[in-house]
């Protein structure tokens, strides 16, 4: 039968129900008695014969036919069978009843082994299945009574004329489809002249891979039907059969247009195919008319096979269109993919940039990569004409756990030409925003995939960095992260020589709850400033100053910051009431005794010195609280513009400085055991000692553009991410570690300050120990 619509079948069995009625009437039929005497045992042929066949294959079982419509069809003919009044006047009528009785009997029996759990038995049921539906269609049950009731009624010589059309129709009905065919080609026509969206696009001109095809349009043929991204079309490739594809790019050249077509598959990766005879006025291959590889344009609303529709509207292609960048090229590996980018990017939602998450299937398992570099190419089209296009690199991060928030590996990699896609569709609301940041020091880029602090004790305990150059939110960072550690009851002593903490930090944090320095800080000891010791008459430089007495104070004052007095309380517990002590070296007046000469003078300690004795102090302390949990952290210590606190031993000033920096880095190595850890924040990196920083497991790297940070951060995050350092967005950072519990380093978005500050800060006084 041909590929007709639902309304085209109904037509086509009228016309042949009039066809019928005519052939009745000429051949000396009577209508008084087909309507009002139906027993006559002549009509059979028109009820149970032609009526039937007609009805059949063009009502009920069009595409194919079920075990109960063979039922309904062998139970019509045995009731046909039963009203005839002269029974052996038709030919082979035992034959014909127990061809139908077995065929009801078979249809039965077929539904009755439908669930069949044995092996056995399901043979059965698929062998009668088989059977009836090849047996008890109603092409061949009706036409064997039609036959049969032809040659008993109309085969005398008074009647031959009449034998002849019931023949000739019933061959033109079941062998060539007469009507069907001119419904057709007449449908064909008129779509034609009347321009019908579905007709002739242009011709497949080439294929880039196995699923994406290129068409060409020329102008100067014919008319150009309106397409644009997203269409959907047929490629014939093959004769008459088409395989569905979308439009994703489009190509202009002189009186051409070139579009892209990416093939659609099923779930099983076979590509969805259509039959193209009803889309072409000629499908004959072998007609001087006949075109090879032509497009047509698709409308999935006049889809007649609903199976067909539901497979594109399920397909991640199709369903995902808007997201969709191009697909998986060549040079891809487990790690890295490669892909070539097929939408234009000016009209893209997001715009495709370092940091940019996408995603792709891998086993069916959505997969998750970013973005993080792009080559430009070029090629060659026709004659002269040359086109540029990208391709991207990404890496991969694996399946995002949305109820652990993690980023979970993922094995393998992607098809080649497997299709791409953004991994977010729209714009993350603002409110959104807010509640990640309430969570998760970050999200990735421009999702509302949150990237959240999975163990506060490691961002402690293991040390954390925060690299980046001057002005790019490093200290934005580390207030919020020094928000989150207190939320968790550890203390935080800041060395800050910037005073910015102090003016900052009350906006993350209850003001009562932070102990500042001032310009008086720790003055009880100025009056030995200059002392220079004596033994006799010999002056000791190693105990001139008052460089004793800074070590004193500055115990003091940490126990009173930490347990809420002087000295260590039997209970060995914290108080609770203050969480952040904020030292500001440059107010303490600390002096040590230096020999020029024969002589001893006292001068200042620097900046490395005084936090070697910060360091040191809060060490010997925090060795004197028992070892209960040794992953639990207790005290973070931060360095703020650690250049100057920690110099790398090539950057120092003094050798003083050298000696000063391998004490604070030997605090730092022994002091994990102890629950005390350390933040490092700096815009050189090459400045800082490597000793303290080979120690930071969580590193969140901002934009760098020396290449000692860069070649630093490289031994972390690798080279390809490196190379993102210099072009990161602001409040964009690198991160990884155990403190976020990232297997690979990651771009993240970090929070905006508006979204984490406090709302309504409480207001206190700063206090300082003197």
């Amino acid at each position: 039968m041909t590929n007709l619509t639902q309304n085209q079948r109904i037509l086509v069995a009228f016309l042949y129900l009039m066809v019928l009625v005519v052939i009745f009437k000429l051949i000396g039929g009577d209508f008084g008695n087909l309507v009002w005497n139906t027993n006559i045992d002549s009509s059979i042929w028109f009820y149970s014969g032609a009526f039937m066949i007609i009805l059949g294959s063009y009502i009920v079982e069009p595409f194919f036919t079920k075990p109960s419509d063979v039922i309904a069809n062998s139970s019509a003919v045995l009731i046909s069978l039963f009203g005839l009044s002269t029974k052996n006047n038709l030919l082979g009528y035992s034959f014909i009843f127990y061809y139908s009785l077995l065929l009801l009997i078979l249809s039965i029996l077929t539904i009755m082994l439908k669930e069949a759990k044995t092996d056995f038995w399901s043979r059965v049921s698929k062998s009668f299945y088989w059977f009836v539906e090849t047996f008890g269609a109603s092409k061949v049950i009706f036409s064997i009574v039609y036959l049969s009731a032809a040659y008993s009624y109309f085969v005398v010589p008074e009647k031959i004329i009449a034998f002849i059309c019931v023949i000739a129709f019933w061959i033109c009905l079941t062998f060539f489809d007469v009507i069907g065919l001119i419904v057709e080609r007449i449908t064909k026509l008129l779509n034609l002249f009347g321009d019908k969206v579905g007709d002739e696009l242009g011709q497949a001109i080439g294929c880039e891979n196995p699923l994406l095809y290129k068409i060409e349009i020329d102008y100067t043929k014919h008319k150009a039907k309106p397409v644009k991204y997203g269409d959907l079309v047929a490629v014939e490739t093959s004769i008459n059969t088409g395989s569905i594809g979308m439009v994703v790019d489009t190509k202009y050249l002189l009186n051409k247009r070139w579009l892209s077509i990416y093939l659609i598959q099923d779930k099983s990766g076979e590509v969805l195919k259509i039959n193209l005879k009803d889309k072409k006025l000629i499908a004959e291959p072998k007609s001087i008319f006949a075109k090879e590889n032509l497009v047509f344009l698709l409308n999935i609303d006049e889809l007649t096979d609903q199976t067909l529709k539901k497979a594109i509207e399920e397909n991640l292609l199709y369903k995902d269109r808007e997201q969709f960048i191009g697909y998986v090229s060549s040079g891809s590996n487990i790690n890295m993919l490669n892909f070539s980018i097929l939408r234009d990017t000016g009209k893209l939602k997001h715009k495709i940039s370092e940091g940019a998450i996408l995603k792709t299937l891998i086993y069916d398992q959505e997969t998750l990569y970013q973005v993080i570099n792009g080559n430009a190419k070029e090629e060659n089209l026709e004659n002269f004409d040359r086109h540029g296009f990208i391709i991207g690199i990404a890496r991969k991060l694996g399946k995002y756990n949305m109820s652990s928030k993690d980023l979970d590996v993922c094995k393998w990699m992607p098809a080649i030409f497997s299709p791409l896609f953004f991994a977010f569709p729209g714009t993350v609301p603002a409110a959104k925003i807010k509640s990640i940041a309430k969570t998760s020091i970050g999200r990735l880029p421009d999702t509302d995939l949150e990237i959240p602090l999975k163990d506060i004790d490691a961002i402690v305990t293991h040390n954390t960095a925060i690299l980046g150059i001057l002005g790019i939110g490093k200290s934005c960072l580390s207030y919020e992260l020094i928000q989150r550690v207190t939320e968790k009851g550890i203390k935080v002593v800041c060395i800050d020589i910037t005073n910015e903490y102090k003016k900052e930090l009350p906006d993350y944090l209850p003001e009562a709850t932070i102990v500042s320095d001032d310009e008086n800080a720790f003055n009880s000891i100025n009056s030995k400033y200059e002392f220079i010791h004596t033994d006799g008459t010999k002056q000791n430089p190693d105990k001139s100053g008052n460089i004793a007495e800074y070590k004193i104070a500055i115990n003091k004052n940490l126990c009173k910051f930490l347990f809420g007095q002087d000295t260590i309380p039997d209970s060995k517990d914290f108080e609770t009431t203050k969480k952040v002590r904020i030292l500001n070296l440059d107010y303490h007046k600390a002096s040590k005794g230096e020999k020029i000469g024969f002589n001893v003078i006292t001068t200042d300690l620097t900046q490395a010195e005084k936090t070697r004795v910060v360091a040191e102090e809060l060490f010997k302390i925090l060795m004197k609280i028992p070892l209960l949990d040794e992953k639990r952290a207790k005290v973070l210590l931060v360095f703020e513009e650690a250049h100057s606190l920690i110099p790398e031993w090539n950057s120092v000033a003094s050798e003083g400085d050298k000696n000063a920096t391998n004490g604070t880095a030997k605090v730092i190595l022994q002091g994990r055991k102890y629950g005390l850890g350390s933040l490092v924040i700096t815009q050189r990196t090459a400045n800082v000692s490597k000793s303290i920083l080979n120690q930071c497991n969580t590193i969140f790297a901002l934009r760098v553009f020396d290449d000692t940070g860069k070649g630093f951060l490289e031994n972390y995050i690798g080279e390809d991410y490196a190379n993102t350092l210099a072009t990161l967005e602001e409040r964009h950072a690198i991160a990884i570690g155990k403190g976020l519990k990232l297997k690979q380093p990651v771009i993240i978005q970090l929070n905006d300050r508006e979204n984490i500050i406090i709302e309504k800060p409480i207001e206190g006084i700063t206090a300082a120990e003197s």
